[in-house]
C-alpha cells in the first residue's frame, strides 16, 4: 500500500472513531489526571464490596488502573474506548485488558461485569443506548458522571437511570462532573 493509502487509511479511521479530545494519547494523563483521580475516589471510597471485575467504558489512557492499582483492587479490569491510539498507549502503560469498541454496541456479553463505570463521557453519547448497553452487560452498579457545565443533559440521564436502578447522587464539590451511583434492578 502506498504512502498516500496508509496516510489516507489513518484520516478515514480518525473519521470513523470520531476523536473526542484535542490531546494526544501521551498527554492525556497530564490534562486530565487530577481531575479524574479526584473522581475515582470519591466514588470507590463509598465501597466496600469486593468486585470480581471492573469495566471501564471511554477509559481513554486506563488512567483508572492506577487508582485501582493504589487502593488494593487485583482482580480484572477491561478497559473500552473508541480511539485506537488511547486504547495502544493504555496496553503499552498499564495492566487491565483493553478493547477498541463502541459504548453503543458494547462487545461483551449480557451481566458479565459486577461494576460498569463511565467517566466523563456520557454527554459525548446518546444516553439511551448507552446506558442500555451499559445496564445489559452489568450486574450490579453502574457509576456514570455527568460534566457539570452540561447541566441541559442532566434530567434525562437522570430519568433514564431511575427507571433501571437506584440512583444516588454523590458530591463533590471540587470535581467538574455529577457523580451518579446506579445499583441496578434484579431481572
Amino acid at each position: 500500500m502506498g504512502k498516500i493509502n496508509v496516510i489516507l487509511c489513518k484520516l478515514i479511521y480518525r473519521d470513523l472513531a470520531g476523536y473526542v479530545f484535542d490531546v494526544p494519547a501521551e498527554g492525556y494523563d497530564e490534562l486530565y489526571g487530577e481531575e479524574q483521580i479526584r473522581k475515582y475516589a470519591v466514588v470507590f471510597n463509598l465501597f466496600s464490596k469486593d468486585f470480581k471485575n471492573i469495566l471501564d467504558v471511554g477509559c481513554a489512557t486506563g488512567l483508572l488502573t492506577d487508582y485501582l492499582k493504589y487502593i488494593g483492587f487485583r482482580e480484572e479490569y477491561i478497559g473500552l474506548d473508541k480511539d485506537f491510539e488511547r486504547v495502544k498507549y493504555a496496553k503499552k502503560k498499564r495492566s487491565g485488558e483493553y478493547v477498541v469498541g463502541d459504548a453503543h454496541h458494547l462487545p461483551f456479553r449480557d451481566k458479565c461485569v459486577d461494576l460498569t463505570v463511565c467517566f466523563t463521557v456520557i454527554h459525548l453519547l446518546e444516553l439511551n443506548k448507552v446506558v442500555q448497553e451499559i445496564v445489559r452487560v452489568s450486574r450490579s452498579f453502574t457509576v456514570i458522571t455527568l460534566l457539570k457545565k452540561r447541566i441541559d443533559l442532566k434530567e434525562k440521564l437522570l430519568n433514564i437511570l431511575k427507571n433501571v436502578g437506584r440512583v444516588r447522587e454523590l458530591e463533590d464539590k471540587y470535581s467538574a462532573d455529577q457523580i451518579f451511583l446506579v445499583e441496578l434492578q434484579k431481572d
